[in-house]
C-alpha cells in the first residue's frame, strides 16, 4: 500500500503499511516521520478533504483511505486537542476517495493542470509593484559582487542601478531573478506566457527549483497542491530539478493563460505621441521618442 502524506512543509511517501494494518499503526508511522504525535494529528482524506474519525483499532480499509490516496496532515494545538476530547467521541468514518463531487466555484477560477500528485496551480501574486524581488537582497548581491555587476551589465551606474530597484514602483527581471537563484541556492524557471520559453536562472548549479510564471509585466508563482481547494499551506512550490512532469505542467498552465489572454507585452503596445501624433510602437519607442520631443 502506497499513501502520500501531506503536511504544510512537504510531501511523505508511506509504503510500510497494508489495508489491514491499524489506524493505530498508521497514526504512529506518522508520528515517527514528523514527531508529531497521534493525539496532535488530523487527518484529511477524500475530496473535498474530509477529517478521518477512526478508533485506533479500526483497519485501514475500514475508514475508507485507499491505496494512493493522499493524507493531508494538520498539527493540531493542545487546546484543539482538549476540545475535540470533551466535545467529539471518537467514531469510525467512512471516507470514500473515489466519490469526487463537482468543485466548487473558488476552484472553478484557479487555473491548474491536473498531476499524478496533485494539481499544478497558478498562484497569483499582488500587484503591488514589488511581486518579483526584495530590494535589499538585490541590493547587498550587487554590492557584494562588483565583478560580476558592473555598470555596463546593468547598464547604467551600480549606485544609480541600486536607488532604482529600491523604489517601490520599479520592476525587476532576469537579473533579480539570477540573484535570487544564489541567494536561495535553487534554480529559478520562468516560463513566458507568450512564447512558452523557459529561463533558467542558476542552471546546473542546484539540485532543487521554483517556478514562476512570466506575463510580460508581472510574475505569478506555480504550485502543486493535493486538491483545488486546500489551503494553500499544503502547497508545494520548492521542486527535483529532474521533475518533468511539474516542468510539462507548468508550460501547460502557461498556455492556458495564453488562451486566457492573460499577457500583456509593453513592447507590442500601440502609442500616439500627445504632442506631434506621430503612431509609436512599444515602450521603447515611446522612451526614445520621448527623449527627442
Amino acid at each position: 500500500m502506497r499513501l502520500k502524506l501531506r503536511n504544510k512543509d512537504n510531501v511523505i511517501i508511506i509504503a510500510t503499511l497494508n489495508e489491514n494494518s491499524l489506524f493505530k499503526e498508521l497514526t504512529e508511522t506518522i508520528s515517527n516521520l514528523t514527531g508529531i504525535p497521534p493525539l496532535h494529528q488530523e487527518l484529511k482524506v477524500g475530496y473535498p478533504p474530509k477529517v478521518c474519525k477512526a478508533n485506533d483499532n479500526d483497519t485501514i480499509a475500514s475508514t475508507g483511505i485507499q491505496n494512493g490516496d493522499t493524507i493531508i496532515l494538520t498539527e493540531l494545538s493542545l487546546a484543539e486537542v482538549l476540545n475535540i476530547e470533551q466535545s467529539t467521541p471518537t467514531v469510525s468514518a467512512t471516507v470514500p476517495s473515489t466519490n469526487i463531487p463537482t468543485p466548487t466555484s473558488s476552484s472553478n477560477d484557479i487555473i491548474s493542470v491536473p498531476t499524478e500528485n496533485g494539481f499544478v496551480v497558478l498562484r497569483e501574486m499582488a500587484d503591488d509593484n514589488s511581486c518579483l524581488f526584495r530590494a535589499i537582497v538585490v541590493i547587498d548581491h550587487i554590492k557584494r559582487n562588483p565583478e560580476n555587476y558592473s555598470d555596463v551589465f546593468l547598464g547604467r551606474p551600480r549606485e544609480e542601478y541600486c536607488s532604482w530597484i529600491s523604489q517601490k514602483n520599479s520592476w525587476g527581471g532576469a537579473i533579480e531573478l539570477s540573484i535570487f537563484a544564489n541567494h536561495y541556492k535553487a534554480e529559478i524557471r520562468s516560463v513566458d506566457v507568450g512564447s512558452g520559453r523557459i529561463d533558467r536562472y542558476g542552471q546546473g548549479q542546484y539540485d532543487q527549483c521554483v517556478f514562476v510564471i512570466y506575463s510580460g509585466i508581472h510574475y505569478d508563482a506555480i504550485a502543486l497542491t493535493p486538491i483545488l481547494d486546500a489551503s494553500q499551506e499544503y502547497d508545494q512550490t520548492i521542486f527535483s530539478t529532474t521533475d518533468d512532469v511539474i516542468l510539462k505542467a507548468s508550460l501547460g498552465v502557461a498556455g492556458k493563460m495564453k488562451q486566457l489572454h492573460k499577457y500583456t507585452y509593453t513592447s507590442e503596445f500601440t502609442l500616439r505621441c500627445g504632442q506631434c501624433k506621430q503612431g509609436l510602437k512599444g515602450d521603447q519607442e515611446a522612451i526614445q521618442h520621448a527623449k527627442l520631443t
